[in-house]
This record gives C-alpha cells, structure tokens and sequence, in this order.
C-alpha cells in the first residue's frame, strides 16, 4: 500500500524539521568540533599526527655550509695587512632529525628526549667537494692563546715555545676534516701534559665543527618539552634543557631556557616574536615578525626575521647587555659563545655580518652582507604555527688579536675572523600543503556544508507548509481505488438482449 496525504504530509516535515535544525546546530557547534579536531592533531600525543610528523623529519631539510677560504695569513701574522677571505660553497646535506629516548610526562604537559641529527652530503646541491682544501685561521692554537693570555710569564713562555714548534698560525684542511670527520693536532697529542702546566683541559682527540656529531643521540643534550595537550600556547616551547631552565653560560634573562626547537611552532596570530632555543649557542634567538605576508601553495603566512637588535651586546640595546662578559664587549652585531664553545673566542653573528656595527666588514675584505642572500627567517601559518619555509643561517667568528709574550700573536691586528657560515632550510612540499589546507578549511567547510543542510530542510518545509494551506497533498488510496473501479464500470459495454 503507498503512503498516504497524511503520511507524505508528515515524512516532508519530519525530514525538513530534522535537516533545518541539525544543520543549524551542528553549524553552531563545528567550530568547536573543528578546533578541537586540529588542536588534537597539531599537539603532541602518542597517536597524534603532529606527534608522527614531529618525531621523524617529514620534509626534506638541508644544511648548507659556506667556508671562508683566507689568502694572506703570512702576512697578517707579520702585522703587514688585514685579512683577506673569499667565499666557497655551498657544501650541502641532506639533514634528518629523528627523536629517541622519549618518556611522556602528563603531570606538567611535557615531553622529555633526545635528538638524532644526521648528514648525508649531497653533490648535486654543492658547488664543490668534501675533499676541497681550505685554509683558515688554526682554531685549536687561537684558544690556547686565548686562554693564557692573562698567565703568568713562566707559562706562557712554555706555551709559547709548544706553540712555535708544534702549530701553524693558519690550517689547510679538507672540507670533510673540518665538518664532520675531523683532524688530529700536535697540541691534542700533548693535552695531559698541557693540562698540568696551564690547567687547560681539551675534551676531544680530534677537532672538527661538527666532530663526533653525526649520528649522536646525546650531542645535542637532553630537553623537555611542552606538548601543548593542555594550552596549544606552549606547544614546542622548550621547557628545560639538560635538566635545566637556566643555563650557566649567561646571566639574568640571557640565560633562560626558552623558545621553540625551530621546528614545532606554538600558534603565532598575536606573536611579535619568535624565538628558538639553539643548542649550538647556548641561548635563544628571537626573531621579529614582519609586515611582509607570505604565501606558499595557497596558504597565507607570516615572516619572523632576524634584525640588528638580535646580536646586540649592550652597546646599543642595554637589555641585551647579560649576552657580554665583563672585559670583553665587542661591537654590536655578534654574541660571544666563548663559555659555550670550551674557552675559544668564538661569535656568532648573521652571515657577513648582516646587520653588524661596521668595524666587523671593515677589518676583513672580502665580505659582502646582503639581506635578501642572508637573512635568518621563518615563515609559518599563523593560527596553527605550521613551518611553511625556513631558511636559519648564522655564521661562526674567531677573535684573532695581538697577544704579548706570545711570539705567533704578537704582531697580529685585533680582527674577527670569519670561518664559516651554515644555511639550514626546509619547505613545506607540496603534499603536506594540501593537507594542511584541508585542515586550515575544515571549520569553514564544515559551517558551509551544515548551514546549507539546514537551507534545504527550511525549504522543505516552506514548500510543506504551501501545500498544506494549499490542500493538494492527493487522495489516499481507498478513494482512487473507487474511482478507478467507477471508471472501469463505466468502460464496460452494455450486454444485448436475446431476439427470439
């Protein structure tokens, strides 16, 4: 049997009443849905997607080092000229990041690991060999020089005779030695012996930048890490690094541990700055967001970048002044990592000096700063804090000056000598800007798809109600059965009489 006019009548309001008001409040509610959807998935948990993204690099990431080859050492050793350098580069690897060594701690909304880096060098993104030479100023001799520069006159005559004998006052070494395979030295064959004189220490057979690095779970040091499960504010946020929230390299507010990895990024919509914890320095890096917008695959972002403030000692900005030893503030535009770095005279600053007081660029030919070749900066998605593009780059400087009662430095001008400069980048790929624009859309799809339900149950029931006033839902079926039964009588034709 079909359905009846009631039945119709019924079934077409039921359907537009019930499409009507789940699509209104489930289009009052999908906002929340959404956040809470993205917000699960951004933060960490053991099964979320951030936490799988996060754990082991899913995008390919590069490591680009340029070296500063020096031509003259002869004759700035003799005082006669300043050092001359020229670029050489990019020598570039593939970089991967894989977390190991994680324990949850939900008590405090944290996560504690270590880190694997590892490099793979890759030709077809170098201008050149691992097995090219470079000569640069010899490190290893400069921090021993560094530090008996204030000893006793006996010492430093002992020092200074090791030194003459045993070490050149420039190096020529393979790209490959001094990144990550490293090179053995005289004054290393002779560290116990060194350390009973001076009561300096060298914790290394070998010296390279990168020596001993490659593959280690424990270089990097341990840290804890806020997951952002309980306030997305803090997702990535460093907590503690090696068991600490505030380091001995630095005083005061220079000396926190604070800021993200680089890689997990809190929500930035009212951030002004961002700023990374990096190990290498011992300290934080804040960048400041710029008005450039930026777009990559259709996705709108914002620019954080380093300026002039970042690597101010105090000269210039006095809040920056804990970032300078006592007795030993240099010029605005480098931080000394000398307490970080085992005792050598090591700075770092932004490529060429970007940025820096111009007695840097000055003391050295050679250098050429441009912002648009080398600007430290990071671009992200701001209400999820997604890396779009990120291109971190900062270089390492050796202080050569005129030491007395040191023979190889007596004669020498006081000049930062720049060694080498690292461009760490990573791009969104493709793949992963599709997912993140389905997710940066699913509240707005979501609101469209539940209002526009709700549309179509409202019409339903404005065309319900119209034939309802109208009275044409039809006849239920006892009635047309009737009239098709009339109608089949009346069809029939009439039966003749017999003739007798």
């Amino acid at each position: 049997m079909g359905c009846s006019p009631a039945c119709k009548q019924g079934t077409v309001f039921s359907v537009g009443t019930l499409l009507l008001l789940g699509g209104v409040l489930a289009g009052l509610f999908w906002s929340d849905v959404a956040d809470y959807i993205y917000r699960s998935q951004l933060s960490l948990s053991p099964s979320s997607t951030g936490f799988r993204m996060w754990r082991e690099t899913p995008i390919p990431m590069y490591l680009q080092i340029y070296f500063f080859n020096w031509t003259n050492p002869d004759e700035v050793k003799a005082g006669k000229a300043k050092p001359i350098v020229y670029e050489v580069g990019p020598y570039t690897y593939l970089e991967k990041h894989t977390r190991v060594n994680m324990t949850w701690h939900p008590e405090n909304d944290t996560i504690s690991f270590q880190q694997i880096r590892e490099w793979h060098f890759d030709p077809s993104k170098s201008s050149g060999s691992p097995d090219d030479v470079i000569q640069s100023l010899n490190v290893l001799a400069a921090t021993i020089a560094e530090k008996v520069k204030n000893f006793r006159p006996i010492v430093k005559k002992v020092v200074n005779v090791l030194l003459n004998v045993e070490e050149p006052f420039a190096v020529k070494k393979t790209v490959r030695e001094l990144l990550f395979d490293g090179y053995s030295d005289p004054i290393l064959n002779v560290a116990s012996e060194l350390k009973k004189i001076t009561n300096i220490s060298i914790p290394f057979d070998k010296f390279g930048w990168f020596y001993d690095r490659n593959m280690s779970s424990t270089y990097d040091g341990s840290f804890n890490m806020f997951t952002g499960q309980q306030n997305m504010s803090n997702l990535g946020n460093v907590h503690s690094w090696n068991y600490a929230t505030h380091t001995s390299y630095f005083d005061g507010k220079c000396g926190d541990v604070k800021g993200t990895t680089g890689e997990l990024l809190p929500p930035l919509v009212d951030s002004e700055k961002l700023s990374v914890f990096a190990t290498d320095l011992c300290s934080t890096v804040s960048l400041s967001r710029s008005e450039e917008l930026v777009q990559k695959y259709g996705i709108e972002g914002v620019k954080f970048q380093g300026d002039a403030r970042e690597f101010d000692n105090g000269t210039l900005h006095p809040e920056y002044k804990c970032y300078s030893y006592e007795g030993k503030t240099m010029p605005s535009g480098v931080r000394d990592m000398s307490k970080c770095r085992y005792g050598a005279p090591a700075y770092v600053s932004f490529p060429h000096f970007l940025d820096a007081d111009p007695w840097y660029t000055n003391s050295v030919d050679g250098l050429h700063p441009n912002r648009s070749i080398h600007e430290f900066f990071v671009n992200a998605e701001p209400s999820t804090g997604l890396p779009l593009e990120v291109r971190a780059q900062l270089q390492i400087n050796v202080l050569l000056q005129p030491i007395k009662g040191l023979t190889m430095y007596e004669k020498v001008p006081k000049v930062l000598m720049p060694m080498f400069y690292f461009r760490q980048t990573a791009e969104l790929t493709p793949d992963l800007g599709s997912q993140v624009k389905l997710l940066l859309n699913l509240s707005r799809i979501g609101t469209i798809t539940f209002y526009g339900l709700a549309g179509i149950g409202g019409l339903l029931l404005a065309i319900a109600t119209f034939i309802t006033i109208r009275g044409h839902w039809g006849e239920d079926d006892d009635t047309v059965a009737l009239i098709n039964s009339k109608r089949e009588s009346s069809n029939k034709p009439a039966s003749s009489n017999p003739t007798v």
